[in-house]
C-alpha cells in the first residue's frame, strides 16, 4: 500500500516555501498550503491560531501534518495499492480538490465501474473500483487528462495563463506510464517547480 512519507519530500520541492502573489486566487501560501486552508486546520491539526503569521512561520513537520490528514487521510491514499499511483492522485487533489477524484471516477467509470457515482469524494466504492482496475490504464488516462485540465482551465479563465508552465511541469514530472516497478516513485531527470 501507498506511504505518504515516500512522497512527502517532492511535494515540498512542488510547493517550495512562503508566497503571497497578487495574481494567484489563492493568496498567501508556505509549503502549498494556503492562507484559507490554515485558517480552516491550523487549530484542529496543529493547535495553531489560523493567522497569517502563524502561516508564514510554518515548519515542515506542521505542513507534512496538514497534508497527510487534511488529504492523504482524506482521500484514503494508503489504501491504494500503487504508490506511483497514488501519488499522482494525491498530488492532483493538492492542487484541484475533489475535481481530482471526479477525474478519477470518470475514468473508472470509463474502465467499466459503470455503478460508480462520479461525486468527488474517495470512499469505499471508488477505491473498491480502483483496487480491481487495470493501474496502467488509469494511471495514464489520469496523467494526460490532468494535463488537458489545466490546458482548459487557462481556456477558460486566461488570467490564469501565467500558471500553466509550472502545472504543465509538475503534472509532467510524472512518468507518461506507469513504471514497471509501481511501488516506486518515478524516476525523472529534474523536477520542476509549481
Amino acid at each position: 500500500m501507498a506511504s505518504f512519507d515516500l512522497y512527502l519530500p517532492q511535494l515540498l520541492r512542488f510547493e517550495g516555501g512562503f508566497v503571497d502573489d497578487p495574481n494567484d486566487p489563492g493568496g498567501a501560501t508556505n509549503y502549498g498550503i494556503s492562507l484559507a486552508t490554515f485558517q480552516r486546520d491550523a487549530q484542529a491539526l496543529l493547535g495553531e491560531a489560523p493567522t497569517l503569521q502563524a502561516l508564514r512561520a510554518l515548519t515542515v513537520q506542521q505542513a507534512a501534518a496538514i497534508y497527510k490528514q487534511a488529504y492523504w487521510d482524506r482521500i484514503g491514499a494508503d489504501r491504494i495499492a500503487s504508490q506511483t499511483l497514488a501519488e499522482l492522485v494525491f498530488d492532483f487533489y493538492v492542487n484541484a480538490g475533489n475535481v481530482a477524484i471526479e477525474l478519477l471516477q470518470r475514468i473508472l467509470q470509463q474502465l467499466g465501474a459503470t455503478q460508480l457515482v462520479i461525486d468527488g469524494e474517495m470512499g469505499p466504492t471508488t477505491l473498491a473500483a480502483l483496487a480491481t482496475a487495470d493501474a496502467a490504464q488509469v494511471y495514464a488516462q489520469y496523467r494526460q487528462q490532468r494535463i488537458a485540465y489545466y490546458q482548459r482551465l487557462v481556456a477558460e479563465r486566461p488570467a490564469d495563463a501565467e500558471f500553466l508552465a509550472g502545472w504543465l511541469r509538475r503534472a509532467e514530472w510524472f512518468a507518461p506510464s506507469l513504471p514497471a516497478d509501481a511501488s516506486s516513485p518515478p524516476q525523472t531527470a529534474q523536477a520542476g517547480t509549481a
